[in-house]
């Protein structure tokens, strides 16, 4: 959705109430798995400088994969953006592309590692997490050299 700031000429400010789901295409440069219903709501104005000044609050909820189990598991997210626009302005034609905008600033709400894994159960195929304070199960083909390291005390 592109957004004319030329409204701003005769107009207080421009209101923004809208939601947003991204493609597969557009997520593809990110580890976002899934991103449907971003909300956002706000408003772009000229301040006293004769900038373009957006203010908008944005929330919704992503797919990441978990960082320990690979899984995919929700993330939520809600920020809000106080921002001059004068960067963001497409060939100088006062034309914002909300959508564009709003993904450049979800790709930073991105977490490095996320996981909602329990740290006592971790698990996964042909391997788990265990505590020193579990017993551990030696290896048939390691139990003489448990002895070999035994008889050495």
């Amino acid at each position: 959705m592109k957004i004319d700031l030329n409204e701003l000429s005769y107009k207080d400010k421009i209101d923004i109430d809208e939601s947003f789901s991204y493609n597969k295409d557009e997520l593809s440069t990110s580890s976002i798995q899934k991103l449907d219903n971003v909300k956002a709501k706000g408003y772009i104005r000229l301040n006293a400088a004769e900038e373009y000044e957006i203010n908008i609050d944005v929330n919704g909820s992503m797919e990441l994969l978990d960082s320990v189990t690979l899984e995919p598991i929700n993330y939520d997210f809600s920020f809000t953006i106080n921002d001059n626009l004068a960067d963001y302005l497409e060939n100088n034609e006062n034309l914002l592309d909300i959508k564009e905008f709003l993904w450049q600033n979800i790709v930073l709400e991105v977490p490095i590692r996320y996981t909602k894994s329990d740290a006592d159960n971790l698990k996964g195929d042909h391997w788990k997490v265990i505590n020193e304070s579990e017993e551990k199960e030696i290896d048939p083909r390691l139990e003489k050299l448990n002895e070999l390291f035994k008889g050495g005390e």
